[in-house]
C-alpha cells in the first residue's frame, strides 16, 4: 500500500511540474504575442512608397513651385539659380544635369547647343557636389533667367549676352570676376574652356551672398497633375531633334515603360550624369518652336525672339500633346496651352525644353 501511495504522490507531482511547465510556456509565448503587437503597430504602412507616418505628417508636405515635387514645408520656393551648361563635346561628360528642375537646349554658334539648368539649391546641403562644365551666356539666356528672378551663373558671354544682363537687371554669378573662385573651379584632366565647374551648395551660397535668399520669388508657377487628363494626346515613345547637320549636336529622347520616363540621347548615344553614371532620365519634354535665329556677328553668334507665341509639342507619359506657348514680355513666364485653349498640366518633376528655331526637323514615332 505504501508503494502504491508513493507511485501516485510520484505521479502527481510530475503532473504538476508538467502543468506548471505548460503554464509558463503558454505565458511565454502570450508575453511574445503581446510584444509583436505592439512592435508591429509602431511600424510605418508602406503604400506606394508613402507611409503612414508620412501621411500623419501631410501638413508638413507641399508641392514646389518649380517643379510639383512634394517637398517639407518651407522649400517649396527656394531662390532658382540658372547655370549656362556646355554641351561641346569635348564636355562630354556633363555633371549634375538629372538634379536640375528645368533645363532649356537650344542653339549656340558652331552648330552646338547648350544647356541652361535651373536648380533650387540649398545651403550646406551636399546634393550636387559637381555641376559643368560651366560656359558663357548668350542673350537669350539671360532672357530666360529673367522669367525666374534667378541669379544667373556662367563665365563670361557674347557682347550681346552681357549687354543683356545690365539691360535686364539680371543678378550676376560671374566667373570671371575677383569673386569667381568663391563659387567655381577648373580641373585639369580636361581641355579649357570644357573645364570650369561648380556645385549646389556654392550656387546656395551665392544665392545667400546676392542677398536673394529672403526675397520670396514670384514667377508663375507651371500647373502640375500626376496623372494627365486630356483627350488632346496621341502616343509617342520615340522623340528625335535635329539641331543641326552634325549628328553630334542631335537629340533623342526613348520612353521607358520601366522608368516612366524618357531617357535622352546624345549623338545617338546614351547621354550620362557623370555624377551618378546614370543615363538622364525626364518626365516632360517640350519642344518649343520660335521663329528662325538671327546671326548677330561674324562669329556666328545668334539672337532668339522668345515673345510672343508659337506652337509647342508637350510629351508625357509617352504621349504627345499639341498645343502652343505664350509669352507676353521679358518679366513673364513662358506659359504653354494645348490646341483647346487650357494650360498644359505637367507631370511633378524634371522638365526639359528644346528651343527649336526655323524649321529645324523633328522626328517623332510610337
Amino acid at each position: 500500500m505504501t508503494n502504491f501511495n508513493q507511485i501516485i504522490s510520484k505521479i502527481i507531482k510530475y503532473q504538476l511540474i508538467l502543468l506548471v511547465g505548460i503554464l509558463v510556456l503558454v505565458e511565454g509565448l502570450l508575453i511574445y504575442q503581446l510584444a509583436y503587437i505592439c512592435w508591429y503597430d509602431q511600424q510605418p504602412v508602406m503604400t506606394k512608397n508613402i507611409t503612414i507616418n508620412n501621411i500623419n505628417n501631410a501638413e508638413n508636405l507641399i508641392s514646389r513651385r518649380i517643379d510639383g515635387l512634394v517637398v517639407d514645408k518651407g522649400r517649396e520656393n527656394l531662390t532658382p539659380v540658372a547655370v549656362t551648361i556646355d554641351n561641346h563635346f569635348d564636355s562630354w561628360p556633363n555633371y549634375g544635369l538629372s538634379g536640375a528642375s528645368v533645363v532649356y537646349e537650344t542653339c549656340v554658334e558652331g552648330s552646338a547647343t547648350r544647356f541652361l539648368a535651373i536648380y533650387t539649391p540649398e545651403k550646406d546641403s551636399g546634393e550636387l557636389a559637381k555641376i559643368g562644365p560651366i560656359r558663357s551666356t548668350r542673350p537669350y539666356f539671360v532672357e530666360l533667367a529673367k522669367e525666374y528672378g534667378a541669379l544667373l551663373a556662367h563665365s563670361g558671354g557674347s557682347p550681346a549676352g552681357l549687354k543683356r544682363i545690365e539691360e535686364l537687371g539680371v543678378s550676376n554669378l560671374e566667373e570671371i570676376a575677383w569673386w569667381g573662385p568663391d563659387y567655381f573651379w577648373r580641373v585639369y584632366s580636361r581641355p579649357a574652356p570644357h573645364n570650369l565647374f561648380t556645385s549646389s551648395d556654392n550656387l546656395a551660397h551665392g544665392v545667400v551672398d546676392w542677398q536673394l535668399k529672403d526675397k520670396m520669388p514670384d514667377y508663375q508657377a507651371w500647373q502640375f497633375n500626376v496623372q494627365i487628363k486630356t483627350n488632346n494626346s496621341e502616343t509617342a515613345n520615340k522623340i528625335k531633334i535635329k539641331f543641326s547637320a552634325a549628328d553630334v549636336y542631335n537629340a533623342a529622347y526613348e520612353y521607358g515603360t520601366t522608368t516612366q520616363s524618357y531617357l535622352r540621347f546624345q549623338g545617338n548615344e546614351k547621354q550620362i550624369d557623370a555624377l551618378n553614371n546614370k543615363q538622364l532620365a525626364v518626365q516632360n519634354v517640350v519642344i518649343q518652336f520660335v521663329p528662325q535665329e538671327v546671326v548677330l556677328d561674324n562669329e556666328g553668334r545668334i539672337k532668339l525672339n522668345l515673345i510672343g507665341q508659337g506652337n509647342a509639342w508637350i510629351f508625357r507619359d509617352g504621349l504627345i500633346i499639341r498645343g502652343n506657348w505664350q509669352k507676353s514680355d521679358y518679366n513673364s513666364r513662358t506659359i504653354f496651352y494645348d490646341e483647346t485653349g487650357n494650360e498644359i498640366k505637367f507631370k511633378p518633376g524634371n522638365t526639359w525644353i528644346e528651343i527649336l528655331p526655323g524649321k529645324k526637323e523633328v522626328i517623332i514615332s510610337s
